[in-house]
């Protein structure tokens, strides 16, 4: 979803029928608000659900509502929900990617580690992207990305570095948080590759329930508590992964999407592991050390060198989580 300037031949300024710039005022930044809050609230929600039914079966029983809600969505705005017969194996590669690998790995990686930590090593999948876009989309690397590639290096590394210092915390749960950053990162490369003439409303909720098939057979391998045996916590959970995180917060990406330049709903993705570490503090008690604050720090800075450009980048399709 990109817009370029369209100038006439040795005219220095835009030609009159060129798509005006949306005026940004106080209230079309709501869904940034509300994007932030619910994703980044989300991380330490997510730990609560999965402390208390097994981590597929968590994500396998919200997921299928979710897509719903967003096909309902699609459908009130007036879209077609109808997927072209020659572009259901693409939708297929990537419900796999940000949808099944993105929740399965997260959910696994969450349960053994803090929320605050899990969304800081989440949150390189925007390092992982540049990379992709390199190799597929040819895309030129400029000195800030490098420079955001780095950084984003360099915070991984501060949060790892713990998990190999002390053998009784093997690293297995970090790499697996990595392992859906990058999942999600070749998704959303495919993605801007390949430009699937479909409604935004209507692909997110037909990758939520294809995505939604791999995990609820997988399932049953994992057992874990029954629903009768779910605290107020583990209900709360469950419906705020599928009337918040699941619909609402994906209403405010599209919206603000559509909304705002580009450049400025990418940069929506800032503040969600920020949230995510004080939502972590405030709801489970988690405290930081300074390992995880430098890291924070560095992959935020990543994001900023990554995302910001006087050309704005394409909108990347919205992790879920």
């Amino acid at each position: 979803m990109t817009r370029s300037s369209v100038r006439g031949p040795g005219a220095a300024r835009p030609r009159a029928d060129a798509a005006p710039t949306p005026q940004i005022t106080a209230a079309s930044l709501i869904p940034v608000v509300v994007l932030s809050l619910i994703w980044g609230c989300n991380w330490p929600i997510l730990k609560m659900g999965v402390s208390e039914m097994a981590p597929l079966t968590f994500r396998a029983l919200t997921l299928p509502f979710a897509a719903l809600g967003m096909l309902m969505v699609s459908k009130l705005s007036g879209d077609s929900i109808r997927i072209p017969r020659h572009l259901w194996g693409k939708v297929a590669v990537l419900a796999l990617l940000n949808i099944s690998a993105w929740n399965g790995f997260v959910l696994f990686g969450v349960a053994q580690l803090p929320a605050g930590r899990s969304a800081i090593l989440a949150y390189t999948m925007l390092i992982w992207s540049v990379l992709f876009s390199l190799a597929l989309l040819h895309e030129p690397l400029s000195p800030r990305k490098v420079a955001g590639m780095a950084l984003g290096m360099l915070g991984m590394a501060a949060l790892l570095r713990d998990d190999f210092r002390h053998f009784e915390r093997t690293p297995t749960a970090a790499l697996l948080i990595l392992a859906a950053a990058v999942a999600w990162a070749f998704g959303t490369v495919l993605l801007r590759k390949w430009k699937l003439p479909l409604p935004q409303n209507a692909l997110s909720g037909w990758l939520m329930l294809l995505g939604w098939v791999p995990l609820v057979i997988l399932a049953p391998f994992f057992p874990g508590a029954a629903l009768h045996g779910l605290t107020a916590k583990g209900w709360f959970a469950l419906l705020y992964n599928i009337f918040l995180a699941g619909t609402v917060a994906h209403w405010a990406w599209f919206t603000l999407a559509r909304t705002l330049p580009v450049a400025i709903s990418s940069m929506s993705s800032l503040p969600v592991p920020i949230v995510g570490v004080f939502a972590g503090m405030m709801v489970l008690g988690e405290r930081p050390g300074p390992s995880e604050w430098i890291a924070l720090g560095l992959v935020v800075a990543a994001m900023v060198a990554v995302l910001w450009s006087p050309k704005p980048p394409p909108v990347p399709v919205p992790p879920e989580g």
